[in-house]
């Protein structure tokens, strides 16, 4: 899962998606309802990469909590945001035991379980190593077709020599040789049309 482009913006519910950066403004497309807007680089954003939850030791980054709930819920919704206090520090506590309770507020995971439920929805718990996958079959697949059409690469390299040939039938420059005797065929710049002219 890749938070990086997924932010929140002050002031505006849910989360977004960067879709694009200019100078003056992030294009970012909704996670609610899909429609996209510009953002201006005055208006403060948080990538969801960057923010961390609070624990009795060190701070675990909010990717690796979502996981943890993603994994606990077994790829499921989890408690309503709108759930009682109670309910939503019981999860928390299954998904981190060691949090810090004294400076983790019901507001917060009130946006941590409506955030965990639009990233559900987007999809953006898969993996995302399936065009990479599918490059890779099809890279297979080719290199499958040339491993079973033998035949075709034998062809192939008996199309290489005929083009070799090509070559040497173009390369009789000894005809070309004696041209210095007549000024009108050096002239001629592709040796076909000299041989045409022989013809």
């Amino acid at each position: 899962m890749d938070l990086t482009k997924i932010i929140s913006v002050t002031g505006k519910p849910g989360l977004y998606r960067i879709v694009a950066q200019g100078r003056q403004a992030l294009i970012v497309e909704s996670l609610i309802d899909g429609k996209r807007a510009p953002v201006h680089t005055s208006i403060r954003v948080s990538t969801l990469d960057e923010i961390s939850m609070f624990t009795t030791e060190d701070d675990v980054p909010l990717a690796d909590v979502l996981k943890k709930l993603f994994e606990l819920e077994k790829g499921k919704a989890s408690v309503d945001p709108k759930a009682e206090e109670k309910e939503l520090f019981g999860k928390l506590a299954e998904v981190l035991p060691n949090h810090d309770r004294e400076r983790i507020y019901a507001s917060d995971l009130r946006k941590l379980f409506a955030w965990y439920d639009l990233l559900l929805r987007s999809g953006e718990f898969k993996e995302k190593k399936e065009p990479s996958e599918v490059a890779g079959k099809e890279s297979g697949s080719e290199k499958v077709e040339g491993s079973k059409d033998g035949k075709k690469s034998a062809s192939a390299k008996k199309k290489a020599p005929k083009e070799g040939g090509a070559k040497k039938k173009v390369a009789p420059k000894k005809v070309a040789s004696p041209k210095p005797g007549g000024t009108s065929k050096p002239k001629s710049t592709t040796m076909r049309k000299s041989a045409q002219r022989g013809g």
